[in-house]
């Protein structure tokens, strides 16, 4: 297929004093082997001295800009507003798009025309970009149970500009930290068309500074509401997000003792439970 013939594809980049790693996400978005992409970042009223901006002037293939702080997902709107693409995805300024990724989304849509979009799996990286084994249960679960298993993640869902705002599909920027989680929800509620593939479509990155490490409680507070206004069966819930929780504390537990040890492993149980 000619090059003028595939679709554009817009990968939206809310940031807020994110030049630590902005550069690996472009550097990612930069080595896809898919032909035609746009990068659109916002700065979102960033407070580093210029760090964040400077980063972004030294990419001229960049749509960006900046402005006064509105949040992330104000800002994730104002992307989807902008956005030129018939197919968008938003990725963290932390994270990465992973290699071929958008081409596997391509193709994938191009042999399936009926589906308005398609999510793929995300890997874990830790904060200097190194693999982390941090393997999810129930990674091809439909969309269907998106409010039980937060399996998908936004950087891994690829879906057509079209679909969103044909069903009013924005995301609620009353919300801080799990609007992602909610945005997703009223897709499933939709009745989109959301297409699953075992390829690895993201690297999302674990690390301290994360606002839903910071804010863990409010995150979890938040989701309670978020369940609540849409709501979700709380008996379905409590079991299914329970097999989900034990079933990943399992393998990270497997996972731990096979690369450090008994006393490693109790050593953390130790910590969890007293908080530390």
């Amino acid at each position: 297929m000619e090059m003028n013939a595939q679709p554009l594809v817009s990968i939206i980049t809310p940031v807020y004093n994110g030049a630590e790693y902005l550069d690996e996400l472009i550097q990612s978005v930069l080595r896809q082997d898919y032909p035609n992409i746009e990068h659109l970042i916002i700065d979102d009223g960033s407070q580093d001295d210029g760090a964040t901006v400077s980063v972004l002037k030294k990419y001229p293939h960049l749509r960006w800009w900046s402005r006064e702080n509105f949040g992330q997902y104000a800002t994730m709107n104002e992307g989807l507003d902008a956005a030129r693409g018939n197919i968008i995805c938003f990725v963290s300024a932390d994270d990465i798009v992973a290699t071929s990724a958008v081409s596997l989304v391509f193709e994938f849509l191009e042999s399936h025309p009926n589906h308005d979009g398609v999510f793929g799996i995300t890997s874990f990286i830790d904060k200097n970009g190194e693999p982390l084994p941090n393997l999810l249960p129930f990674r091809h679960a439909p969309m269907f149970f998106i409010p039980y298993f937060a399996h998908v993640s936004h950087c891994s869902l690829y879906i057509k500009r079209q679909s969103l705002l044909h069903h009013q599909l924005d995301f609620d920027p009353s919300l801080k930290f799990v609007g992602d989680y909610e945005w997703m929800i009223r897709i499933n509620k939709s009745k989109l068309k959301i297409g699953i593939f075992d390829n690895i479509l993201s690297k999302v990155r674990l690390h301290d500074s994360q606002i839903s490490h910071i804010f863990d409680k409010e995150s979890s507070l938040e989701a309670k509401l978020v369940l609540k206004k849409h709501k979700v069966n709380k008996f379905y819930h409590f079991i299914l997000w329970g097999g989900y929780l034990l079933i990943a504390r399992i393998k990270k537990i497997i996972t731990l003792y096979k690369n450090s040890g008994i006393k490693e492993v109790i050593s953390r149980i130790k910590k969890y439970y007293l908080g530390k």
